[in-house]
Formats: structure tokens, sequence, C-alpha cells
């Protein structure tokens, strides 16, 4: 009896506090009407505070960050609104807004396209999120575009010979497309050529996780670890690679 009791006090001061907060939700609704948006964020920030496990005001307070131009705290709270009901589209409509102002496009296409996997029934939220998806989908593709450039750069420092240049130019068509896996691939032949073989690795190995089938990284992979002396590693890249292309009979 006793036990229930001390529950149902707790039970009721959660009530009191819910309630309390909603009371600054309305708030921060006001505040956002007159375009007051650290207002705003302020009401929303004491709503968390009496009520954490809310999730609308994680994303409330998300907008109001993004209207503050606040894009990493934006994030932040973008996050913990899809942590704590991942069922909920508009939170990932919310972590893509925050991710596309922060450039970070491949994130931002990723969260959008998941919420219109929750929400397709919903017409204006699907048409709002398409808007938002196709802008971040021309950002890549002219990314992606711009990239190309700069491999071809690369090809034309390779051919004379000029190994530190073709490095920086893969570095920039990675820093515009870092999910091409044909970049890594020729970054590492790169940095073989400089003797640079711990940093080969690591883009050969980045080039096989993005392109597991492809086996063209694993010899990079194993050419890598054949010059840092790692010769089992070496021999289970090659390997590896055979496996994968055994009717190429140039490679």
């Amino acid at each position: 009896r006793c036990t229930k009791q001390e529950l149902q006090l707790v039970m009721d001061a959660i009530a009191q506090r819910k309630e309390e907060s909603l009371e600054f939700k309305e708030r921060a609704i006001e505040a956002f009407n007159v375009q007051n948006f650290k207002r705003a964020e302020q009401h929303l920030s004491s709503a968390i505070e009496l009520d954490p496990e809310n999730h609308v005001f994680y994303s409330n307070r998300a907008a109001a960050y993004m209207a503050m131009e606040k894009f990493e705290r934006a994030l932040r709270d973008a996050n913990e609104c899809v942590r704590l009901q991942p069922t909920w589209a508009k939170g990932y409509s919310r972590k893509g807004a925050a991710l596309f102002r922060m450039d970070k496009l491949a994130g931002a296409r990723d969260a959008f396209e998941q919420g219109l996997d929750l929400d397709r029934d919903n017409a204006t939220y699907v048409r709002c999120t398409k808007q938002e998806l196709q802008l971040v989908m021309d950002a890549i593709a002219q990314r992606k575009e711009e990239s190309l450039e700069f491999k071809e750069r690369a090809i034309e420092a390779f051919n004379v010979q000029n190994f530190k240049r073709a490095e920086q130019h893969l570095s920039s068509a990675i820093e515009l497309d870092p999910e091409n896996h044909v970049f890594y691939s020729n970054r590492a032949a790169a940095y073989m050529a400089m003797e640079k073989f711990e940093r080969a690795l690591r883009d050969a190995n980045e080039c096989v996780r993005l392109q597991p089938t492809w086996a063209k990284g694993y010899s990079r992979k194993g050419a890598a670890l054949f010059r840092m002396d790692k010769l089992a590693g070496a021999r289970d890249a090659f390997e590896q690679g055979l496996d994968l292309d055994r009717d190429n009979a140039t490679y």
C-alpha cells in the first residue's frame, strides 16, 4: 500500500510537470509567431527541463535553432527527437534540414528519405519533404560533376608523374563526393607512388568499404600491405580480389 501511494505521488508530480511544460510550449509558439526565435528556444528549453521525454519539444527547439542558424544544436535536438520517437517522420526532416545546412549532403539525403518512408500517406509532408530532398539531390549532383573535373586533373598529374598534385586533386574530389570509391583507389595509388603506405592502406580500406565487390580495391590494399611488410594481410587481400574478378584476364 505504501509503495503504491509513493508511486502515485510520483505520477502526480510527472503529470503536473507535463501540464506546465505544455504551457511553455504554447509560449514558444507565440514567440515563433512574432519571429522571436531566441525567446522560443528559451521557452522550449524550459519545457524540456520539465518533460525531457517529449519528442515534439526537441523538434520545435531544433526549428528555433535552425532559424537562428545554430545548425549543430539543431542537429543535436533532431537526433534526440528521433531517438525518443523513431517512427515520427518529422524528426528526420529536422535532421535532414540541419545536415543540409551543415553541408553534409549524404546524411541529409538519407534523413529525408527515412522520413518519407515513414509518412508517405501525409500529402503535405511528402510534398514539402520531396522539395527539400530535391534541393539536396541537386546539390549532390552538382558536386559529383565538379568532383569528376578534379579526377581528370588528377589523371593529368599522374601522366607527368606529379603525384603530390594528383593527391591534392583527388582530395578535392573526395571532399565533393566522399562516396565515390574510385577516388579513394586513385588516391591510394598516388600515396603508393609517394611511398606513403599507411595512407594508401587507409584509402584502400575505404575503397573496399564503399564498394566491397570491386576487385581493384583489394589490389590497392594488398599492394600497400606488401610494402608495409604485412605479408599475410597482403596475401589475403590479393586472393579476395582474385575471387571477385577471375574472368578479367588482365586483372
